[in-house]
């Protein structure tokens, strides 16, 4: 790579873009040149933009088209609010840009496939975040294509996230689950298992390196009332049959900060004829116990009561857990994903996440969306 890249950050403050910028910020083949968005976005949408370019000292552009004109612009970093993610992406692709995108694609399996045909139809690189690039995660790929397990049986992924002020929920009447949501944001929640589940799913389908033909969903509301309120699920939980015999779960969702002695269950059970392997992000670590005082979760912060965003975070001054001591950086788990991409980039290679291999996810979270509200089985 010749030269630093110049990267257009689509979306703001309480995004992911506030890891992917530092990402692309901290790293020498990359730098920053502005932030943008449409030009109709209400104003909290607008002023949290305008933040994030504050902090880089980059301007604020609004108006895609006139943003994506930029010369200097090479790669879109794009954290467009879900419902109308489809159709940035779609614009950021036709502009010929190189594309990093935010998780998952689209707010359907339908418009995660517009974004995929926009993105072949230009050619662009592509690449959606996810947990591909982790140690742990490549260790349980490794193990896979090593064949030491024998002939693949089965694979179980849990990603679930300690945050936010768990066991408020009601626990009355269960949740009805909508086949086609359309609302997946909002300030005080979000459908957690199309948040968080794209990551298990897409954790499966590339460790299998296949799509389901058929999947059962559930969803429902166990641990928050802010996600009652809103009637957005904080867990799910999805099986998938491949055929072969092969059979995949995965569970995602929001348990509670109090829940988990760091960031939340995050693992990889692996099982074929000759044995099983589980790959744990906490593992191998220390644990210290102690009678000190544990941490408190702090009041919630009034933008942010389920403390998703690290901005807010930091801003609320929520503790840092102190009885789980991993040996390897959880903390480079954004960063690492920023390289593995400008990796591919300078060497020419595609990326393991592309949009083309992310949009499997992305179609079978609907399919369990309209299983989860049918009560049967659905195809992808």
């Amino acid at each position: 790579m010749t030269k630093s890249l110049g990267v257009l950050c689509i979306g703001g403050l309480q995004t992911h873009q506030e890891n992917h910028a530092a990402g692309f910020d901290s790293d020498s083949r990359s730098h920053i040149v502005a932030v943008a968005d449409e030009a109709d976005i209400d104003e909290r949408r607008r002023l949290l933009n305008q933040g994030l370019a504050e902090q880089y000292g980059v301007p604020y552009i609004e108006g895609i088209e006139r943003a994506l004109a930029l010369p200097e612009v090479d790669i879109v970093s794009m954290c467009a609010d879900v419902e109308r993610r489809h159709r940035v992406a779609a614009a950021c692709a036709e502009a010929g840009k190189i594309l990093y995108l935010d998780k998952p694609l689209a707010s359907s399996g339908e418009n995660a496939q517009l974004v995929v045909d926009a993105i072949a139809d230009s050619g662009s690189v592509s690449q959606m975040y996810s947990f591909v690039n982790t140690p742990w995660a490549k260790a349980a790929k490794e193990c896979v294509e090593s064949g030491r397990l024998g002939k693949l049986l089965a694979v179980h992924t849990d990603i679930l996230f300690a945050k936010g002020p768990g066991g408020t929920a009601s626990k009355s009447d269960p949740r009805v689950e909508t086949a086609e949501p359309a609302q997946f944001t909002f300030v005080e929640s979000k459908r957690e298992f199309f948040d968080l589940g794209v990551y298990p799913i897409g954790l499966c389908l590339w460790l299998i390196d296949d799509l389901p033909s058929e999947v059962s969903g559930v969803t429902g509301n166990y641990f928050f009332e802010q996600h009652e309120q809103n009637d957005t699920e904080d867990f799910g939980a999805v099986s998938m049959s491949f055929d072969g015999g092969i059979v995949a779960t995965a569970t995602g969702g929001r348990i509670g900060w109090n829940s988990h002695p760091a960031g939340g269950p995050h693992r990889i059970t692996i099982v074929g004829e000759l044995g099983m392997e589980r790959f744990d992000a906490w593992e191998p670590r220390v644990e210290v116990y102690s009678t000190a005082e544990p941490p408190k979760l702090p009041p919630p912060h009034p933008q942010d009561p389920m403390g998703m965003w690290r901005s807010t975070q930091q801003a609320a001054g929520i503790p840092k857990k102190t009885t789980y001591k991993p040996l390897a950086d959880e903390t480079r788990w954004y960063p690492d994903d920023i390289e593995a991409f400008l990796d591919c980039l300078e060497q020419g290679v595609a990326p393991a996440m592309s949009a083309q291999q992310a949009l499997g996810a992305s179609k079978v979270i609907s399919a369990a969306y309209r299983s989860a509200a049918n009560g049967r089985p659905e195809s992808v």
